[in-house]
């Protein structure tokens, strides 16, 4: 693997002098537009009649003009962009309009929950106030009943000792 001298290099092949040049890729390269009646059979699948190889235009300027104006009718215009633009803003605020009336209902359901709520809550409030309230008073009424329940009790045995 070392390195080759200049020497050893394959030359580049010069342009010929004549200025014709030919070689193994020049009869593809410049190959004939039709089959060769010369030629021996083709292998490749034969091509359509259309596919030839000449250079006058066979098209017209009616025909090119009729193609555009085919062209054109199936482009899309302004009007249709903003008929479409259009749709599509009226399906979007019809969809807005129903999902704020939806909101709207959701709101007031919420409203009357929280109201309900609220008058639950001061209805437990104003229920633990009294219960406490009678639970004071049950406690003072058994004071005053064991008191009172002593008061007798000292009386009948004063009673009973006379």
């Amino acid at each position: 693997m070392g390195r080759t001298k200049r020497g050893d290099l394959p030359q580049t092949p010069k342009p010929s002098v004549s200025g014709s040049q030919t070689g193994p890729m020049d009869e593809f390269l410049h190959a004939p537009c039709g089959p060769d009646p010369s030629s021996p059979t083709s292998k490749m699948a034969p091509t359509s009649p259309a596919s030839t190889c000449s250079t006058a235009d066979t098209t017209t300027l009616a025909d090119i003009g009729a193609e555009l104006k085919r062209m054109a009718k199936k482009m899309v215009t302004k009007d249709d962009l903003t008929h479409l633009t259009n749709n599509i803003y009226e399906a979007i605020k019809s969809e807005v309009n129903g999902l704020k009336a939806e909101i709207k209902a959701q709101e007031h359901r919420i409203q009357q929950v929280e109201k309900r709520a609220q008058t639950t809550e001061d209805h437990s409030t104003a229920t633990d106030t009294a219960l406490k309230r009678q639970g004071t008073l049950i406690l003072a009424m058994r004071r005053q009943l064991e008191d009172q329940d002593n008061r007798s009790r000292r009386n009948n045995i004063r009673r009973g000792k006379i």
